[in-house]
């Protein structure tokens, strides 16, 4: 049951190979920054912001 992947997928929909790629692609350093502030809503906002971004960092 392979869907396509499309700008509306959701990362959690990836399959696990694409979910591999898509990690070894970002940066382990900053590079899941970038990708978490391209991020938006349906509306066309950001997603995330500053305080989500610092928020995980310190979980992380």
């Amino acid at each position: 049951m392979n869907r396509p992947v499309t700008t509306d997928t959701y990362v959690r929909c990836l399959s696990y190979g694409l979910m591999r790629q898509l990690a070894d692609y970002i940066d382990p350093q900053e590079g899941w920054k970038k990708l978490a502030v391209d991020i938006t809503d349906p509306s066309g906002g950001s997603r995330y912001n500053q305080m989500h971004i610092r928020c995980y960092k310190e979980v992380a």
